[in-house]
């Protein structure tokens, strides 16, 4: 059974673009990794976010993940964990963690190919000054 949950297709469709929106920048994942059954800290998306960003009295952010109407993580863009993979010019690496819970909550409801799915999920960086 665990198998069948843990193969699912994505039920949702990737967007193609990020969503417009005043003051709001969208980063779409680099990289997923979702394993909820090693437990705390095996669910998160790494983004590459661009240096200007790092300035967390400038910037808020939240994690955005397609088909799940919650967000998380409310944060600096520069605070949390600075992931140390290689980088473009001019960017970091921010590793975004997802509760386990909501992952498992994920598989259990059939939507793990959602989560699973790095085009899914979203840093949203919203500009504190708007």
């Amino acid at each position: 059974m665990a198998a069948v949950l843990v193969n699912m297709p994505p039920l949702t469709d990737c967007r193609s673009e990020a969503p417009v929106a005043a003051k709001q920048y969208w980063l779409r994942a680099k990289q997923t990794v979702v394993q909820p059954w090693r437990g705390l800290h095996h669910v998160y998306g790494i983004f590459t976010v661009p240096d200007q960003y790092r300035r967390d009295d400038l910037y808020t952010a939240r994690l955005v993940i397609e088909g799940l109407t919650d967000e998380f993580s409310e944060t600096s863009p520069e605070g949390g964990d600075i992931y140390n993979g290689r980088a473009a010019a001019g960017h970091y690496l921010k590793r975004i963690y997802l509760p386990t819970r909501t992952a498992l909550w994920f598989l259990l409801t059939g939507r793990y190919g959602d989560l699973n799915t790095s085009c899914h999920w979203w840093l949203v960086i919203v500009d504190r000054n708007g």
